[in-house]
């Protein structure tokens, strides 16, 4: 199992060949995100299996139970098969299944992102994109799926593997239409709608979410909409903690568009000042943002 040190990304790509490129090294090692570790892993799979197992055929009770294999006799997510993506397209997808089941499911997979092997559950996934393309209706889903998903997107970053999927730029064809999407292009959808969101646990991770981006190495034009959502959400009064969270992201993306997010800042603040004198610890973060700020004209 790969260390914190040498994180090896499982690819979710195929070349043109149609083989699978060979695993890339992250630049630098990985470092551990914001992650959310308050589980009763069982309930939350009798949930599951209460809600869904009458909705399921043959083959779908037989995933439930290589699920329990995994979830709740802990012998790895490598006991699921390959077709396991399908299961999930049904639990996700099919309007007919429960909110319940959803919630459970998502929260299972929150659950099994501690470990690395999280990682085979989202390669099966490159084709049929369920994962995100579920996760992309974040605006649209009951608010208790929306804190799930927001949950499980911080714990992805336990590991540097998963946390490298989620930055993934190839697009694929929105169901429905529209733009393409991609992971990096989720992955921003969903942090940006928790930290505005409607609920304090839906905020909370969003603002967890908004620092763990910020432990990546984002495109300018990502850096610049994270920012935008964080300056909406800077013009109320959140608490300390998640002011801590969302500065240290606003100075990191700040060191990555140079440009474009500073003059973000200055056309449509409020200052990081307006946080001075909060904590010691906001106040080293600010300083740092201020004084880059006074070198960047505003057009």
């Amino acid at each position: 199992m790969a260390g914190a040190e040498e994180q090896i990304e499982i690819p979710t790509e195929v070349s043109e060949g149609g083989e699978p490129p060979m695993p890339r090294r992250e630049k630098k090692p990985h470092e551990k995100g914001i992650t959310f570790r308050d589980f009763n892993h069982v309930k939350d799979f009798e949930d599951l299996v209460k809600t869904i197992v009458q909705l399921c055929d043959g083959e779908e009770q037989e995933r439930l139970r290589e699920m329990e294999d995994w979830i709740v006799k802990n012998e790895g997510a490598w006991v699921l098969p390959e077709g396991f993506n399908s299961f999930l397209g049904s639990v996700f997808h099919k309007p007919d299944w429960p909110s319940a089941g959803r919630i459970a499911m998502v929260r299972l997979l929150s659950y099994g992102a501690e470990q690395d092997d999280i990682v085979y559950i989202l390669n099966m996934d490159r084709k049929d994109h369920t994962v995100m393309n579920y996760a992309q209706k974040i605006d649209r889903l009951p608010i208790t799926e929306q804190e799930s998903l927001a949950m499980f997107f911080c714990n992805l970053f336990e590991t540097g593997s998963a946390s490298q999927w989620l930055l993934y730029t190839s697009e694929w064809e929105a169901p429905g239409g529209g733009l393409p999407l991609s992971n990096i292009r989720v992955t921003t959808k969903v942090a940006v709608n928790a930290l505005l969101g409607d609920t304090p646990a839906l905020v909370n991770y969003g603002s967890a979410l908004m620092a763990n981006l910020a432990t990546k190495e984002v495109f300018d034009d990502v850096c610049s909409e994270l920012a935008m959502a964080i300056l909406q959400f800077f013009q109320g009064k959140p608490p300390e903690e998640q002011v801590f969270r969302c500065m240290k992201a606003l100075g990191k993306f700040c060191s990555i568009a140079k440009r474009d997010v500073p003059q973000l800042v200055k056309m449509i603040g409020p200052e990081p000042s307006k946080f001075s004198g909060m904590s010691p610890r906001v106040d080293e973060l600010i300083k740092p943002i201020m004084a880059q700020l006074a070198t960047v004209p505003m057009f």
